[in-house]
């Protein structure tokens, strides 16, 4: 026996026309735009601007701060790049030449380069013309390695070149480089330099600068512009220290090979 209930009579203007009038408006919200399903219910209290110019504002605040951020980003590569390069000669500082070579698992050449009586070079004009001297000096420098090799300010006047060319063929660079004179403040003037060149797998700094100064400081002596390192004649580098990163200058006597 069946029960029979009476049937609802429920208009559809009453319920289902609304509820399809809506449908839009949660469209609206549930895809990210609430501020136009507002509008389109008509909702236009002043409370909605209020949450608009808050929107705006929020947005304006987070541009500045990525401005900010952009710009302090700036700055610290610039600092760095400041940090990394000498600024009298543009070439990189000695952190970066030491590097270089504790970098590399190939065989190198590795010349460092002394200019010659630097203190009577700045009595005999000023110290301007003794940077001057040193930019000359890096730029000539510069001329004569190739693509891929160092050549780095180690801090005073003097320079270090680092390749992987065999070392005569470094040797025959940097004798075409100091033949020809140096233009210096409108004026042509000799490249007096010592040069010390050695050879050896890359990666043991200590050994490469230890070695190349051992040869600068006989050429020096010899007073014969340029040395390729000899172990019988210019004695093997302390391992455990490291040459100064600057030596006393230009006395009166050349340098002796016991002075690193």
């Amino acid at each position: 026996m069946f029960t029979a209930f009476p049937r609802l009579a429920v208009p559809v203007t009453a319920v289902g026309l609304p509820l399809l009038a809506h449908i839009p408006a949660l469209l609206l919200a549930l895809t990210g735009h609430l501020p136009a399903a507002l509008v389109y219910l008509g909702v236009t209290v002043p409370w909605l601007a209020v949450l608009l110019a808050r929107a705006r504002h929020r947005l304006a605040a987070t541009r500045s701060e990525l401005a900010a951020t952009a710009q302090m980003l700036q700055q610290t590569r610039k600092d760095l790049a400041r940090a990394e390069t000498d600024p009298v000669t543009g070439l990189p500082v000695r952190r970066l030449a030491e590097q270089y070579i504790a970098d590399t698992d190939e065989e190198l050449s590795v010349a460092l380069i002394d200019v010659d009586d630097m203190h009577t070079i700045n009595n005999s004009n000023d110290h301007q013309y003794g940077d001057a001297y040193l930019a000359a000096v890096a730029a000539r420098l510069t001329d004569v390695a190739d693509d891929g090799d160092l050549v780095g300010r180690l801090g005073g006047d003097e320079f270090v070149l680092a390749t992987r060319r065999s070392s005569w063929q470094l040797v025959d660079a940097l004798l075409a480089a100091v033949h020809d004179p140096l233009q210096v403040a409108g004026r042509h003037t000799a490249m007096q330099v010592s040069i010390g060149v050695c050879q050896l797998p890359g990666g043991d700094v200590r050994a490469a600068l230890g070695r190349a100064d051992r040869a600068m400081l006989t050429a020096k002596r010899r007073r014969s512009v340029l040395e390729i390192y000899d172990p019988a004649r210019d004695e093997i580098p302390d391992p455990t220290t490291m040459r100064p990163t600057v030596r006393p200058r230009d006395r009166s006597e050349p340098p002796s090979l016991n002075h690193d």
